[in-house]
């Protein structure tokens, strides 16, 4: 089973790495780096919803939709340990971006959507943030998207490793249908180190009694990509080293939080 992509990002272009119906059901993900031979890309949303995160920049962006028109400019990005901005693009959309200064690397999360939802911009300010977890396991979570724009499927944003701390931790999953507790829902994690030549490690492993089991490990750098399509999947940053990757959910059900931790390992909320 293919989960992991070993970064494609060689310069400016655009990158598709997971293709909704083939890698994944659910979802798409692709990047796109703007640079000197690539000032200015558009694009159309077509049947999906789209999550826009930007990670360094300045980029202006705009976006026309059945529902109405946007158009941003981003804040530069200094580090991707601080909570950045996101652009919810909804579908039957176009999108046009444009460089105005430097390089920028962007990632394109998609679903399927829905009519009659309107773009939407998360600044910096309105990130939802907290920290989660205790000791070795806390780290920083920044919610974009979730009860704040009325998606039909996405749930995006960002979780911050400390150097050699974990995340995703106890190990969670979100693959059996068991609501409220659990429902269904893929994910993409998109991973970037601070400073870039960083490292971390990442598990995704089935439950007991899985039909169709494995049990996978990854070393994951800069531009790195992993799917996650059920199991579970904790991650864990290199000593020295920030992690920071971009999460999208998307499945039956969409509850930020409908999830199951590895009966195993869930006694450590008590260390």
């Amino acid at each position: 089973m293919q989960l992991h992509t070993k970064s494609p990002l060689k310069g400016p272009g655009i990158y598709p790495i997971v293709q909704r119906g083939k890698q994944l059901k659910q979802l798409s993900f692709q990047v796109l780096q703007l640079g000197s031979s690539l000032k200015t890309w558009q694009t159309e949303s077509g049947e999906e919803e789209i999550a826009v995160d930007f990670y360094s920049g300045p980029v202006r962006v705009e976006v026309r939709s059945p529902s109405g028109d946007l158009t941003v400019e981003t804040q530069p990005r200094k580090s991707v340990k601080d909570a950045g901005e996101m652009l919810y693009v909804p579908a039957s959309s176009s999108v046009k971006f444009t460089l105005l200064d430097g390089d920028a690397r962007i990632s394109l999360s998609g679903a399927l959507g829905k009519s009659g939802v309107a773009p939407a911009f998360v600044k910096g300010g309105q990130v939802m943030t907290k920290q989660v977890g205790h000791g070795s396991f806390e780290r920083t979570v920044h919610t974009y998207i979730a009860d704040n724009i009325p998606a039909r499927h996405l749930i995006v944003g960002e979780t911050v490793n400390s150097p050699g701390s974990w995340s995703s931790c106890p190990p969670h999953k979100h693959d059996t249908h068991n609501p409220p507790s659990e429902v269904p829902m893929e994910e993409v994690y998109f991973f970037q180190p601070e400073p870039k030549e960083g490292f971390g490690f990442m598990r995704v492993y089935t439950a007991a009694g899985d039909k169709d089991p494995f049990d996978l490990s990854f070393a994951v750098e800069d531009g790195d990509t992993v799917i996650i399509p059920r199991g579970y999947h904790p991650v864990v940053a290199f000593p020295g080293y920030t992690l920071n990757y971009t999460w999208a959910l998307a499945g039956e059900g969409r509850t930020y939080g409908a999830w199951s931790d590895d009966p195993k390992y869930s006694w450590i909320k008590s260390l």
